[in-house]
């Protein structure tokens, strides 16, 4: 038998599989910035590259006015008095840009929207209220505004000498006669709840005693200011809108008593506030709700004075709910 020493050695001509050794060998050697090369992005990311390299649509400054934006803002002050239409200022920001800076044209609009529901009870078409509370929702119109407008307005129809204060501007605009349907502006019945605001809203709404039947979306606007006037122990808001009909009920007898600190003039009003359409006398709120007692009863464990006032006023409300229905 033959051994190796006499094989002739012979070398086969293509492809060898390399062994696992000599593999671990040959990446050692290879370029270490090609091996972190990252990987190729996908169809959607160079879809997306593309995209993103495509020329910008010209933006809005760059395009020409209408014929309407490029006229002149003495001759669009004069259209927009002409049509008084309030909802012309927000076509477009050139023109509200135009309108907003002519303190004559917002005071000559005041005047002109206002005037046809004024002084007429009974007898106001739907579009002239519609028009008119459209114009006290506007941005320009502030309560410095409306007093600088009234003053000048009322001069020769309801000339009065009572000293700068609410109630003058109360006196002033209840002479106008305006209808209990003219709604005030929405802005005034949220937060934040100013000075201002409180003297606005009680000008405005000194006749309107039922909100939701006046208009439902005004009645939960007023109910959501309730809210947000009980939880920040707005006194003077809470009152007013429960004046304008706002409701009461247990559940926000109980935010304002466990949720924010029991103020006592708030917390009364609630107690002893009845609802447009209850009965005198009728359970409004439930004043033996068991979470009013229990804190009630906290509070007088921790040193709490309102605890015991609480307790008091809740008795006090039960005798007077008894007697009446006797």
């Amino acid at each position: 038998m033959a051994s190796n020493a006499n094989f002739t050695p012979v070398k086969v001509r293509g492809k060898r599989r390399a062994l696992s050794a000599e593999k671990w060998r040959a990446g050692k050697r290879r370029n270490p910035e090609l091996q972190t090369r990252p990987a190729p992005v996908s169809t959607s990311a160079a879809v997306s590259r593309a995209s993103s390299s495509r020329p910008r649509k010209r933006r809005r400054d760059t395009e020409l006015d209408s014929p309407l934006e490029a006229l002149p803002a003495e001759i669009l002050q004069e259209i927009f008095d002409y049509a008084a239409n309030v909802d012309l200022a927000i076509v477009s920001r050139q023109l509200a840009l135009k309108l907003s800076k002519s303190r004559h044209l917002q005071t000559e609009l005041t005047s002109r929207l206002l005037a046809p529901v004024l002084g007429s009870p009974g007898t106001v078409s739907g579009q002239d209220l519609a028009a008119a509370t459209r114009l006290l929702d506007s941005r320009f119109m502030t309560w410095d505004f409306f007093k600088t407008w009234l003053k000048s307005y009322s001069v020769d129809v309801s000339p009065t000498a009572l000293a700068d204060g609410d109630a003058r501007w109360q006196r002033t605009w209840a002479a106008l006669h305006p209808p209990s349907e003219l709604l005030p502006p929405k802005k005034l019945f949220w937060r934040p709840f100013t000075e201002a605001k409180l003297a606005f809203l009680r000008t405005l709404a000194q006749n309107i005693t039922d909100l939701h039947a006046l208009n439902a979306a005004y009645g939960e606007h007023a109910q959501e200011g309730l809210m947000e006037a009980v939880t920040d122990g707005s006194a003077e808001f809470v009152s007013l809108f429960l004046h304008m009909g706002a409701r009461t009920n247990t559940e926000l007898l109980r935010v304002a008593v466990a949720d924010s600190g029991c103020h006592r003039e708030i917390v009364e009003n609630l107690v002893r506030h009845v609802n447009v359409g209850d009965a005198p006398g009728g359970a409004v709120v439930d004043i033996l709700d068991p979470i009013l007692w229990q804190w009630a009863d906290r509070a007088q464990e921790h040193g709490n004075p309102n605890g015991k006032w609480l307790v008091a006023l809740l008795q006090k409300e039960q005798r007077h709910r008894e007697r009446t229905r006797a």
